[in-house]
């Protein structure tokens, strides 16, 4: 058995949402547009796997359930346009499968809020995992269960069990769906917090020490900034309009998702003789094992040569993938 289980007895790592594992978020709502997967609290994710509709938003919360340890709870705040169900969510390792094909208990706090419904509806879906912003038929579901009549505008404990013996050892994918109903209103959100999935034999699982579930999260999460990490990467190829410069790690098992800073001009290309090259634009070109692609695109730049460095406290590459 391995080691989380062994801690804790709970499947999902950080369903309290520490206050030190907001890395992503910083303290600031983000949007998470339609057809996109938008990561959050460490180990998080909001998944909205629809073409079209208006976004909705997510953020750090510190309302929780009167009595519950929890720290804070994540908020899907709702918007006008909400066409589709939103899915709130992570993705348990398949060296866990010997724990999680068997009887499972999940348990959690929901509090929806919204200005018209008297009650609201959410439903637990477990499947198979998802590659990052990829939504197609590999995404399979091997359960939904409805979470019908939550009351509205206060907090409500859900729990249920679920038999997953015949479920794949290749990894869980585990996930709250709300759908457009109760997220289509500028004056709609829904807040999670202290989320649990765990045996039925092991009884109730108890609460990791901080420091181990940070040492958890963090597995499948890293921030490198200023205050880690300056120059990232000689450019690996220069052409007139391009440069693309290479980030190394090691230890990689799984092909990381490599998320920029949402201010472009914290990251910077300098020359090969260190002087700063302003109106370049970045995105993460490519990403393969143990490694990140990030591509600077400028017309006419002129540069043989040049290394990428961030500049302000803001400036970050993100990557989320399995160490």
């Amino acid at each position: 058995m391995s080691a989380l289980a062994t801690t804790s007895g709970n499947l999902l790592i950080n369903g309290r949402f520490l206050r030190g594992l907001w890395t992503r978020l910083e303290g600031a709502a983000i949007s998470c547009p339609v057809w996109a997967q938008t990561f959050a609290a460490d180990r998080w994710r909001v998944r909205y796997a629809a073409p079209a509709g208006g976004e909705v938003t997510q953020a750090c919360a510190e309302d929780v359930p009167e009595g519950v340890a929890a720290e804070n709870s994540l908020e899907i705040r709702g918007h006008d346009g909400v066409q589709h169900e939103v899915l709130v969510g992570q993705n348990i390792e398949a060296d866990e499968a010997a724990n999680y094909r068997s009887p499972l208990r999940f348990s959690a706090w929901l509090m929806c809020g919204h200005p018209s419904l008297s009650e609201c509806e959410a439903a637990l879906v477990l499947g198979s995992p998802t590659t990052p912003d990829v939504f197609d038929s590999s995404a399979e579901t091997v359960l939904r269960t409805s979470l019908k009549n939550l009351p509205v505008n206060r907090w409500t404990s859900v729990e249920l069990t679920i038999d997953a013996a015949a479920f794949r050892a290749t990894g869980l994918r585990v996930e709250l769906a709300f759908p457009a109903t109760v997220l289509s209103h500028a004056g709609a959100r829904v807040r999670i917090t202290e989320v649990s999935l765990s045996r039925v034999a092991t009884g109730l699982p108890v609460d990791r020490p901080p420091a181990l579930e940070r040492i958890l999260a963090r597995r499948f999460f890293q921030r490198h900034d200023g205050t880690n990490i300056n120059a990232i990467g000689r450019a690996l190829t220069c052409n007139p309009h391009e440069l693309f410069f290479q980030f190394s790690f090691p230890e990689m098992r799984a092909a990381p998702a490599c998320t920029l800073s949402q201010d472009n001009a914290e990251l910077c290309v300098f020359s090969a003789d260190g002087q700063p090259q302003s109106g370049f634009a970045y995105d993460a070109a490519f990403g393969a094992r143990s490694t990140v692609i990030i591509r600077a695109t400028k017309l006419r730049h002129q540069l043989r040569d040049g290394y990428l460095a961030f500049r302000g406290s803001r400036g970050a590459i993100l990557l989320d993938a399995e160490l």
